[in-house]
């Protein structure tokens, strides 16, 4: 086959040069969200029932909440289940069919969808149904837009280094892809070098008390600290602690003196989860298709105390 190609090429008297690709991107779906207790709801229809899913990039699978399933008659899935990794445990939970999952103009038709709990009852109408995970998110750009109340899905296709339609600064963190519909970035806590996987399901920053031991916080340090406890979707309880580290770096942002929860995460392979938090007051653009996350860089609001405090840099973007 070589010896024909080399002579094909020679009676054609001149080799023709590969075009570069050109790059292209397409709306697929504009969405408006909302936050409520520090997590991202979007309207959703299941078999064109109205409800509002939570928008969670750490979640591998899209989630309905059995009450949900039981309410709109959703048939069981005979043939699958699915084993959910929580960051307090691992629990295994039975599936259901839908005929329709829409976002927006995007619709997913058909399927089989796990069942589960999520950490905390919404009183909303319509209905909190769910999570929308990585499974289904991870076939589009995600640009969020949190102080405008936006969200939108992009078809990406040939792009590389810089190409969000953006007049204003931003700046790009380079993310890597960890198995299962996982993308993580590397931030700096007090000059070490941190794993963080880009989780918009979790409420506040968590980094694991591994990598709290890591950067030099002993477990008596952390006994002076506040303390409090979360549930994730396996439901167990997750006690953390409330410590203030001297500095954080993501990307050109350094943020001083923040407090971070540190808890016993049942999560492999990171050191923490950039939470919703770090999204809530900013322009951002999650690029599945490029492995980058571009992040707008525009002034930032003092944010409202709260338990544990927004991410705001004190230098940089």
């Amino acid at each position: 086959m070589l010896c024909v190609a080399t002579l094909a090429a020679c009676a054609g008297g001149s080799t023709q040069t590969a075009q570069p690709t050109t790059c292209s991107i397409e709306q697929v779906a504009d969405v408006p969200v909302h936050m409520v207790r520090g997590h991202i709801l979007a309207p959703a229809n299941v078999n064109y029932a109205p409800v509002q899913l939570l928008v969670d990039t750490g979640a591998s699978t899209s989630m309905l909440t059995p009450e949900v399933a039981q309410a709109l008659r959703l048939p069981n899935d005979s043939y699958r289940t699915t084993t959910v990794h929580g960051t307090g445990g691992v629990v295994v939970t039975h599936n259901v069919m839908v005929r329709s999952l829409q976002v927006g103009s995007q619709d997913w038709q058909g399927g089989s969808i796990t069942t589960g709990h999520l950490d905390r009852r919404y009183e909303e109408d319509p209905p909190v149904a769910g999570l929308l995970g990585a499974d289904h998110l991870t076939g589009f750009d995600v640009e969020l837009d949190i102080p405008h109340h936006r969200m939108v899905l992009w078809r990406v296709q040939h792009c590389i280094e810089d190409f969000v339609p953006w007049q204003a600064p931003h700046f790009a963190l380079r993310l890597t892809r960890y198995q299962p519909n996982r993308v993580v970035t590397q931030v700096h806590i007090d000059g070490h070098p941190v794993t963080a996987m880009i989780d918009w399901g979790a409420a506040v920053t968590t980094i694991t008390t591994g990598t709290a031991d890591a950067v030099g916080v002993t477990a008596e340090m952390l006994a002076h600290d506040r303390s409090g406890s979360g549930r994730g979707v396996d439901q167990n309880e997750v006690p953390f602690r409330l410590h203030r580290f001297a500095e954080l770096k993501i990307g050109p942002g350094t943020f001083r003196n923040p407090t971070i929860e540190v808890a016993d995460l049942l999560v492999a392979d990171v050191g923490m989860l950039l939470g919703a938090d770090y999204v809530t007051s900013r322009h951002v653009w999650l690029s599945y298709a490029s492995d980058q996350m571009f992040v707008e860089a525009r002034p930032t609001p003092t944010p409202t105390p709260t338990l544990t405090p927004t991410l705001t840099p004190t230098t940089g973007p």
